[in-house]
């Protein structure tokens, strides 16, 4: 009866005004309009039922098929039960990838209790068949578990769960991860519920020259002279470029003395300085230092090297 209350109340605005017949295979539900003692939530039902014009009429739990369909849980009988050509390609598979092959022998031979065999196929616990790496077996049992109408492109946790429950390769989480992320129809139809974007602003335009700059290295270039990398310094105000050449394995305390050698000595402290994410800047004896000299240190946001554009586009130019 609460799940008759519970329709009703979803569909309450097609069925006022129309008479419609509720049928059910719960024979004591179909008296319950001529029950005379009732309890205070049967009176509560009774009060809302009064709304609608409706017949209460029973149906034998074996007539009642469209019902039974519909309240069971769906399961893939491709999936549940081994099917068609699919065990001739999973038994064949077997004799071609060496993973399998090798653990064929240690069934057939009882020296492992995680895999048996079983008609040809190779079961390990949770009675999971051995899928192997032969053909397209594994992407087409992935894509059951994925495309198909029923389950309607689930994400990664549902489609590797159905998987799972009947399947086993190494590295199924990966593959299945993989597979999910690259679906063309999830990417085009589903909607986005990630937390939008946040405004992007231009980082303020300083007053004179060198009271802000912006820092970055370019690495992994070949050597000359001992040196295998450039520090980039760029003047926010001006555009003015300094390069100061470093060895390839430049470390923050080199990199500091550098610094100070050739920007400080010639145009003093500046007051802000903007940098990416780089070791060189993180480590601790460089932030101590300008925050003791006064100077701020402002790191780009991640995978955003926009935030450093100036810079990042000098370097593009300098390589």
């Amino acid at each position: 009866m609460t799940t008759i209350i519970h329709c009703l109340r979803v569909w309450r605005h097609y069925l006022l005004g129309a008479r419609f017949i509720v049928k059910t295979d719960n024979i004591a539900t179909s008296y319950f309009q001529s029950q005379k003692k009732l309890s205070p939530k049967q009176a509560r039902w009774q009060d809302f039922l009064a709304e609608f014009d409706y017949v209460l009429e029973y149906r034998p739990g074996k007539a009642n098929v469209v019902a039974d369909a519909l309240s069971r849980k769906a399961e893939l009988e491709s999936i549940s039960t081994v099917l068609g050509d699919l065990p001739t390609g999973i038994k064949e598979g077997l004799g071609h990838d060496p993973v399998p092959k090798e653990l064929v022998k240690l069934a057939e031979q009882g020296k492992t209790r995680q895999f048996w065999l079983e008609d040809g196929l190779l079961y390990t616990q949770g009675r999971r068949i051995y899928v192997p790496k032969w053909e397209e077996l594994r992407k087409d049992l992935i894509r059951e578990c994925h495309d198909t109408k029923w389950v309607a492109h689930s994400g990664q946790k549902c489609t590797r769960a159905l998987l799972e429950s009947s399947y086993f390769w190494p590295q199924i989480r990966d593959q299945v991860e993989l597979y999910v992320k690259t679906c063309l129809v999830c990417q085009q139809d589903k909607v986005e519920n990630k937390q939008p974007a946040g405004l992007l602003e231009p980082l303020p335009t300083s007053e004179h020259p060198w009271d802000s700059i912006t820092l970055d290295f370019i690495s992994s270039l070949p050597k000359s002279d001992g040196f295998g990398s450039i520090m980039v310094v760029i003047d926010w105000f001006s555009k003015y470029g300094t390069f100061i050449p470093c060895p390839k394995d430049c470390t923050a305390e080199e990199a500091a003395r550098l610094f100070f050698k050739n920007v400080v000595k010639y145009w003093g402290l500046p007051k802000h300085i903007v940098s990416d994410r780089d070791p060189h800047f993180t480590r601790r004896l460089w932030t101590e230092l300008f925050k003791f000299l006064g100077s701020e240190l402002h790191f780009s946001t991640s995978f955003h090297p926009q935030t450093d554009g100036q810079t990042e586009r000098v370097n593009s130019l300098l390589e």
